[in-house]
């Protein structure tokens, strides 16, 4: 199955964020978009998955290689697609 899952990433959505996250967007097919403020951003990660749980982690680690270096959790119920 294939799921939407938004992880914030305690991050603020800058312009220089935003110019690397449109970056990653074009060449990881997995992160679908993005939004954010100056103090968080969501990550909309499509995940494949054959349960909710198993999604969430695949989504988790996706951005892990996106922000490894800082905090992030998941945020609302996964979605399938």
């Amino acid at each position: 199955m294939h799921f939407e899952v938004d992880v914030e990433v305690q991050h603020p959505l800058d312009d220089r964020a935003r110019r690397f996250l449109t970056d990653v967007q074009r060449s990881a097919n997995r992160v679908l978009r993005f939004r954010g403020d100056d103090q968080r951003i969501i990550i909309t990660v499509e995940a494949h998955a054959y349960d909710r749980e198993g999604a969430v982690s695949a989504a988790i680690r996706e951005v892990a290689h996106i922000y490894p270096l800082v905090k992030f959790q998941q945020t609302g119920e996964p979605r399938p697609t």
